[in-house]
């Protein structure tokens, strides 16, 4: 068993050159490998995708031929997999263009046989292995040094939760969360492309993908699987704000999921709660937590 590795690109420039050569030393980790760009035809970043592609003939290139916001690039993408025969059971590695994958932890995680352990009720999120750069500069050390590790689990574990509990704890003190590196079934993003309400924008997009209705586990690896380039002087309170604006879309989206874990409609309650409670006492947004588990040694 072997996921899809989909990386999406919009403006890539050197960072998405970045990206490809720790696709180009991963290829036999994935059953496909599909690059998702939206730009015009002719754009740098597709040139660069179409020579990939005549590196790796094996690689897809798909092109939206115009620049679109995320979810409807999402879309976009999931469409090209459903017409090209991807079973709702297959796996999606999400990827961003300016991060890495890790192949030094997917090495880590899989058989002899190069076979993934997944299952098909959990979902695989994180931990994230951390280097910094600024928005205008690119990271220019080391890759052997050593990297954190960041985690939105308990720093003491455990590092499975139930759905609900993994997003109440979310909600209630946000950490450093991305989609890189992500693992879930294709299944979850047909349901998002698809159901209602419809999500219009990325922030909360990891919870909003988890909680397809297959989903009843959140789970993160023993070690990281992506590398992640983050700003370490950006001010992540404005993403929450942001966030919070997608709060009803992810609320009703929770609801849908319960109707299907009616054992869980306390959760769900609890969870609604906590949110009308923060609503009228207008409390503070927390400020995001980046939990640090502890440090990957140098390879």
């Amino acid at each position: 068993m072997q996921p899809i590795l989909v990386c999406m690109v919009w403006r890539g420039g050197a960072r998405f050159e970045r990206c490809l050569t720790s696709i180009a030393a991963s290829t036999h980790h994935f059953q496909r490998v599909v690059l998702s760009i939206t730009a015009p035809d002719d754009s740098p970043d597709m040139e660069r995708a179409r020579e990939f592609q005549r590196e790796h003939p094996t690689v897809e290139v798909i092109c939206t031929q115009q620049e679109l916001p995320t979810m409807q690039h999402q879309a976009f993408w999931v469409d090209y997999l459903e017409s090209t025969h991807a079973s709702p059971s297959d796996w999606i590695y999400w990827l961003a263009y300016d991060d890495q994958v890790r192949p030094a932890g997917i090495d880590a995680l899989t058989d002899e046989q190069g076979s993934w352990p997944l299952d098909q009720h959990t979902v695989y999120i994180g931990p994230w292995a951390m280097r910094h750069e600024s928005a205008d500069t690119l990271w220019s050390g080391n890759d052997d040094e050593a990297m954190e590790s960041w985690t939105s689990f308990p720093k003491d574990g455990p590092t499975r939760l139930p759905l609900l509990t993994w997003i109440r704890d979310q909600l209630r003190q946000p950490t450093y969360m991305q989609m890189s590196g992500s693992v879930m079934p294709f299944a979850n993003y047909l349901e998002l492309r698809d159901g209602r309400p419809r999500k219009q924008g990325p922030m909360r997009i990891e919870m909003a993908t988890a909680a397809g209705t297959g989903t009843e586990y959140v789970q993160e690896f023993d070690e990281p699987i992506s590398i992640i380039y983050g700003r370490s002087n950006s001010d992540r309170a404005n993403y929450g704000r942001a966030a919070r604006k997608e709060d009803v879309h992810l609320l009703a989206w929770l609801a849908r999921w319960a109707r299907h874990h009616p054992s869980q409609a306390g959760e769900l309650a609890a969870i609604i709660a906590d949110q009308v409670r923060a609503r009228v006492t207008r409390s503070a947004l927390p400020e995001e937590e980046w939990r640090v588990r502890g440090t990957l040694p140098q390879q």
